[in-house]
């Protein structure tokens, strides 16, 4: 057995030795602190709530969203456009309300299920009269029915959406003073070539994943968006899809929202 003085000196070199054990483990878990979050789940976690808006079976609550968007950079943009603002109202399936500038006028477009309406509708009236009587739009299809909202990966696939990306951990940056995950995206070469998409996405990811900025560039075009505001809710109120207070309203058609569809693409 060992002597008395021999454990007595065992327990004061166990004693001098706990401050090391400690600072040890102290260093170990300030290290596992440090260590930046999977480039992934960020990604998934930034897009999980406006998937959970768009998914056609989800127990999630969400179904609606509301973005404050504002225009840092964009090529060849001109000088009043620069910092302009827009705001975004969705809600599932079908209703989609949009403010902006457009032809130095603050326009709003919204879609009710299959009501469209635009405003000012004294501006947008005689465009459209203009690129009719040029015959610049398309034939209209009378039994046109716009579609509801629908992500373009099956509901069963939603939890592999960030796999469909190529993901680039581009640091960190603070945005206003909040440090801010950023992240390059591109899609799959396989799935990009198939989709015909030649363009790259660097996301500002803020506290609890919140999307800050975004910046799309494709080979001839770039653009630089701030989110300011984002917000999810089970519904928006009614009036959101009503043009309350709005006088100058121009009604159309989905076969001529489609015409509408066409004609900017052709401009494009």
């Amino acid at each position: 057995m060992e002597s008395v003085a021999a454990f007595k000196a065992k327990a004061v070199k166990l004693k001098s030795a706990v401050p090391v054990i400690a600072a040890i483990a102290v260093s170990i878990s300030l290290g596992a602190a440090r260590e930046p979050e999977n480039k992934y789940d960020v990604l998934a976690k930034t897009l999980a709530p406006f998937v959970n808006v768009f998914a056609q079976k989800t127990k999630n609550p969400n179904r609606a969203l509301t973005l404050k968007l504002r225009l840092e950079t964009m090529t060849g943009m001109s000088l009043e456009l620069a910092g302009a603002h827009a705001e975004v109202a969705l809600q599932y399936p079908d209703k989609l309300r949009v403010r902006g500038p457009f032809l130095g006028e603050e326009l709003t477009v919204c879609r009710d299920g299959q009501d469209i309406w635009m405003a000012p509708g004294s501006k947008l009236a005689p465009l459209l009269a203009a690129a009719r009587t040029a015959k610049k739009l398309p034939k209209p299809d009378p039994d046109f029915r716009l579609a509801p909202f629908r992500l373009p990966v099956p509901d069963k696939q939603l939890v592999f959406l960030p796999a469909l990306f190529q993901v680039r951990d581009a640091g960190t940056e603070p945005l206003d003073g909040a440090p801010c995950r950023v992240l390059d995206l591109t899609l799959m070469p396989e799935l990009a070539r198939s989709v015909g998409a030649g363009w790259s996405v660097r996301l500002w990811a803020g506290e609890n994943h919140i999307p800050m900025r975004l910046a799309l560039t494709r080979a001839d075009w770039q653009i630089s968006v701030r989110i300011d505001a984002v917000s999810f809710l089970p519904a928006l109120p009614e009036a959101t899809w009503q043009p309350a207070g709005q006088e100058d309203i121009l009604k159309i058609t989905p076969a001529q929202y489609q015409q509408l569809l066409g004609l900017l693409n052709a401009a494009r």
